[in-house]
């Protein structure tokens, strides 16, 4: 009996205490929290679109409705396992270099070929189009992953070392390069002559320090923003793989948000893509001043060139069967590039 009293208390005082608080407000039980994290560090573009853009926009173009939680330069993920995290729910929005998102699958592999784009100027028409659209449609069903905008980042990549200055790949012999997870930069950097090291990005600063690697395929922007002229001072301007990322949510995640939230991440991810390149032409004009007086800079001539773009094809072939060979030569044949279809035809690529 006295047990029967005390809960008839209880739920007295709740009752009492739901009367004078009232009920949730129906603007408070409409609130969605959306965390937004990337492995970036503050000197790349990927970093601002997510810090200043993405999460102060949600906010204003949901008015209020949706409580963006930020969180870049790897407080929660870094790199790849922002993908992990974004497939189990950890975190909502995400950012992956192209190089690193193929542990996931091979859509984006096609991103990462050598030369597979002639310039910025049609790398910028072929994301933006129907490459773009037909890489989206891919990753929802292959990944799981909700596409809401592919970026660049810092544009092409180049071969910089520690150990020497070089000219022709042949000059690349004994010399430890990291690489991304993905093949076919493994299969670039070995068949130029390097040693290709898979290495975590986060940590390749110390790689270089210590000497586990002694140089790395990235774009030229990026040795200055993480500083990496500090610990490498030779650059040769070779060109070839393009360094993009992909700005993502879990495609269930996605799906699962009302309409209006939809509408808001759509309009986002349109407004990211109007002006990604011209973003990133002006961070990266910045940081390559940076680079002047710290750097040995060293451009192939022509002849040369032609012994770096000799390198492409047979990396090309180690990774056919991870990219769709009809998309490819509509890219490359929209691009004029016809005697690299032949070229990569002849190489048992295409």
């Amino acid at each position: 009996m006295k047990q029967l009293r005390q809960r008839a208390l209880i739920a007295a005082c709740g009752l009492f205490a739901m009367l004078a608080l009232g009920p949730p407000s129906a603007e408070a039980a409409d609130k969605i929290q959306l965390t937004i994290a990337n492995g970036i560090a503050p000197t790349i573009p990927t970093n601002w679109w997510f810090q200043d853009f993405i999460g102060p926009k949600l906010k204003e173009y949901s008015k209020g409705q949706i409580e963006p939680n930020v969180q870049v330069n790897g407080t929660l993920c870094s790199e790849h396992k922002c993908v992990e995290q974004a497939k189990l729910g950890q975190i909502d929005i995400g950012s992956v270099s192209a190089g690193n998102i193929g542990a996931f699958g091979p859509t984006f592999d096609i991103l990462n070929l050598p030369y597979i784009f002639k310039d910025d100027a049609s790398a910028e028409k072929l994301i933006n189009g129907w490459l773009g659209d037909e890489l989206a449609k891919r990753a929802e069903a292959e990944m799981g992953l909700h596409v809401i905008a592919i970026i660049p980042s810092y544009s092409f990549r180049n071969v910089d070392n520690s150990k020497r200055e070089i000219r022709v790949p042949s000059d690349m012999k004994g010399i430890k390069f990291r690489v991304t997870k993905t093949a076919v930069e493994s299969a670039l950097i070995h068949g130029w002559g390097g040693i290709p090291v898979p290495y975590d990005w986060d940590q390749l600063y110390g790689g270089l320090q210590t000497g586990i690697v002694n140089g790395m395929y990235i774009p030229d922007a990026y040795v200055a923003a993480q500083r990496f002229y500090e610990v490498t001072k030779y650059i040769t301007e070779t060109g070839g793989g393009w360094n993009a990322h992909i700005i993502f949510m879990g495609k269930k995640r996605y799906d699962g948000l009302p309409v209006a939230a939809k509408q808001v991440i759509d309009k986002i991810g349109a407004e990211i893509k109007a002006s990604s390149f011209r973003i990133d032409r002006e961070w990266m004009d910045r940081q390559n001043k940076l680079l002047q007086g710290k750097v040995q800079v060293y451009n192939p001539t022509s002849s040369e060139l032609q012994l770096w773009y000799a390198g492409a094809p047979p990396a090309w072939a180690v990774m056919k069967g991870r990219y769709d060979s009809k998309l490819v030569r509509r890219a490359l044949s929209e691009q004029g590039q016809a005697q690299l279809i032949k070229k990569l035809e002849a190489a048992g690529a295409l």
